[in-house]
């Protein structure tokens, strides 16, 4: 019966992960699929350029939203405590990357990431949410900014107690996902076509 239940919770988890805000918001703001469009990718931050502060801010809270459910209600409901919920993470932020609904073309698992560490680490979270403000201001690369993000939750879940080892290994995974996922801006920046999020560089605009 446990085993069903772990498989129910991982399948759930997944399935959440699918549904893309995106493409179920993009109808009531008028947008047609963001795979077609900007940088061709599904989630919050090409929403924001495509349709506006309120189409990616919709785009973003249900992204989070969804990571959250998958890795914090899920494994309650279902009694799969222990390691699962930090699976089901997992799981989700891939079902976001490679939704089952949408042709395994999705978004690039940011901002469902950061659902599941606001229920699991949050202490992590916080750190790693700083260093992403500071890395974007500095260079006005979302991009990097989310990597270095992610990766400076993975360094801080290591000093933070109570992280049990599912922790790190989640951590871990997530960032190699993130890191994957944004390989397209890595080669971007390094061949210097990459686009600025210049109102995030406020030190700029006060010189």
């Amino acid at each position: 019966m446990q085993l069903i239940l772990i498989i129910v919770a991982v399948s759930a988890a997944y399935l959440i992960g699918s549904l893309s805000g995106s493409l179920l918001l993009g109808p009531l703001f008028d947008q047609a699929d963001l795979r077609s469009s900007g940088s061709g990718n599904a989630g919050a931050t090409n929403a924001l350029r495509a349709g506006g502060r309120g189409y990616g801010l919709a785009v973003l809270v249900f992204d989070i939203v969804k990571g959250a459910v998958a890795a914090g209600f899920v494994p309650i409901l279902l009694h799969t405590l222990g390691p699962w919920p930090f699976v089901c993470g997992i799981m989700a932020i891939l079902g976001h990357v490679y939704p089952v609904f949408y042709g395994f073309r999705g978004g690039k698992g940011a901002a469902t990431c950061i659902g599941v560490l606001a229920v699991l680490l949050p202490g992590s979270l916080l750190f790693g949410a700083a260093v992403w403000v500071a890395v974007l201001v500095a260079s006005g690369f979302v991009g990097l900014a989310t990597i270095v993000g992610m990766l400076a939750v993975a360094l801080a879940s290591f000093f933070v107690p109570a992280v049990p080892p599912a922790g790190h290994v989640f951590v871990i995974a997530a960032s190699l996902i993130i890191i994957y996922t944004h390989r397209s801006n890595i080669a971007r920046m390094r061949a210097g076509t990459e686009n600025r999020f210049e109102r995030a560089r406020i030190w700029r605009r006060r010189r």
